[in-house]
């Protein structure tokens, strides 16, 4: 084999690796915050089949982020933040398809960076506007 096929044979196996990897670390982690919410519900259900009333004025912050309780305080901020994610992963797309199918790494620099940066606006817009209190949940 030629030793560029061999060069992009190892490159795609790096990014496949590492997609994988960031993949596995994810389901971890989720794996490990649902364990925690459970050991944090059945803590309190054992205090309340003893008879004693847990005391949620002890670390309530900390209960209810364990346990889930806990969501953004305005819709709006919290769209624009998931929205700016799913513009970056478009602008990384658009970079990987202009750099590597298309063999135009310049462009792709360009194209794929512009639209990542639009991305990256949407999350700061969404993370500035999250103090905004005008859209709050009370459900």
């Amino acid at each position: 084999m030629q030793s560029w096929v061999i060069e992009r044979m190892m490159i795609i196996a790096v990014f496949a690796a590492m997609i994988l990897g960031g993949m596995g670390l994810i389901a971890v982690m989720l794996r490990g915050r649902q364990r925690m919410r459970e050991l944090a519900i059945q803590q309190r259900i054992a205090l309340i089949e003893k008879g004693l009333v847990p005391s949620p004025e002890a670390d309530p912050v900390r209960f209810e982020t364990l346990v889930g309780l806990r969501r953004p305080v305005n819709r709006t901020a919290a769209r624009y933040r998931s929205a700016g994610v799913f513009i970056i992963g478009l602008g990384c797309a658009m970079f990987l398809l202009l750099c590597f199918a298309a063999r135009i790494p310049e462009v792709a620099f360009g194209v794929g960076g512009g639209i990542a940066i639009i991305g990256a606006a949407a999350i700061i817009n969404g993370l500035l506007s999250g103090d905004d209190s005008s859209d709050v949940n009370n459900s």
